[in-house]
């Protein structure tokens, strides 16, 4: 096995990665594109790296944190992930987000429901820079009513 293999796979014992991900930090270790990516189809054709369960843990893990679709999304696009791939996982929780940003919700207004127009406004925006969607919102605040 070369180097840049053994680097690829204590990347991978650490986390997941997604393929343009490792590549491009093999490439920060110095090695040649095509050691790279030998390194890289070996390590998927051995089933160490897959897009699509990199994509999955993602999502799990910044639904966790409170984050939505949209900057889901986006974060996988600068990762390099192919747009299906980030469509196909992402459609798997639609009926959940609502669930979401309502937790969201309840975490950052500390559980109260009788915010004035401001207050209001402030959680909207927080929900937006999260990455939820309009019309995600309009149903968070259509169910607190």
């Amino acid at each position: 096995m070369t180097k840049a293999f053994d680097s690829a796979i204590r990347l991978l014992s650490r986390r997941e990665h997604g393929a343009i991900e490792l590549y491009k930090k093999l490439e920060q270790k110095d090695f040649d594109a095509t050691e790279i990516q030998d390194a890289l189809d070996t390590c998927q054709r051995l089933g160490l790296q897959n897009d699509v369960r990199f994509v999955e843990q993602f999502i799990r893990m910044r639904i966790r944190q409170g984050y939505g679709p949209l900057k889901i999304m986006h974060e996988l696009k600068s990762k390099g992930v192919e747009a299906e791939i980030i469509n196909a996982e992402l459609a798997k929780e639609r009926d959940n987000w609502l669930v979401y940003a309502l937790n969201v919700w309840e975490k950052k207004s500390k559980g109260r429901h009788d915010l004035d127009y401001t207050e209001q406004q402030k959680q909207q925006r927080f929900l937006l820079y999260r990455g939820f969607s309009p019309d995600i919102i309009a149903l968070v605040i259509k169910e607190l009513k």
